[in-house]
């Protein structure tokens, strides 16, 4: 996989003289670390949740800019990119649904020269309009449906140029394999208590890997 990302790495630092070519790029899907929230070493082909237990599905991208501080003019502004919307697409198979295009409004700065080992983006791939065709759509187990999520950052450069990353699609095996019936869904240790932020129920290693806890019980 490391050899993979540096390849990877390679072809895009080729495109970093053209200034509007996915001046911030989207590499690797990582999992988060279920306490620290940092992503991890191993990249996924593809993700898995039971939708009995969230319909949210958070990945992490790894980002990097082909774009140096010299090309900013980094005593005028060290960002490579100034991130203002997160565009979805779907599409779904067994069965094909019909979706529409979302748009989600968002805020976050890359550094020029951003590197994939520390400048990675959070995203929940479920969007609002997705989760509502998504309720009557996902089969119970053994059976499943796939959803191809989508997505691309815009934003602008410093000089105010409209510019965004490259598009990528990865995907989700969806289905129902029970949930809480009281409660809600919520990782636990080996100790029974909740563990961090970022163990989320339902989704890949914790795909019924949960317990269910009554907040404020």
């Amino acid at each position: 996989m490391k050899r993979l990302w540096f390849i990877a790495i390679l072809a895009a630092s080729a495109s970093a003289c053209v200034e509007g070519n996915n001046p911030v790029q989207l590499l690797s899907a990582v999992p988060q670390g279920a306490e620290s929230c940092a992503p991890g070493d191993i990249a996924l082909t593809n993700g898995r949740l039971n939708y009995d237990a969230s319909s949210s599905y958070i990945i992490t991208f790894g980002l990097f800019s082909p774009i140096s501080t010299e090309e900013t003019g980094a005593a005028a502004s060290p960002a490579a990119f100034y991130a203002e919307e997160i565009v979805y697409n779907y599409t779904s198979r067994n069965p094909v649904v019909s979706f529409i295009e979302e748009s989600l409004p968002i805020y976050f700065v890359v550094p020029a020269g951003a590197q994939p080992g520390n400048s990675w983006l959070a995203i929940n791939l479920i969007g609002s309009e997705a989760r509502k065709k998504l309720e009557s759509a996902v089969l119970p187990a053994p059976d499943f449906m796939t959803l191809l999520a989508t997505v691309k950052i815009k934003g602008k450069l410093p000089s105010g140029k409209a510019v965004e990353t490259n598009e990528v699609t990865f995907p989700i095996d969806i289905t129902r394999a029970g949930g809480c019936s009281t409660g809600v869904p919520v990782v636990l240790t080996e100790s029974g208590e909740p563990a961090g932020p970022c163990a989320y129920p339902g989704q890949d290693q914790y795909f019924v890997g949960f317990g269910c806890v009554t907040p404020g019980g």
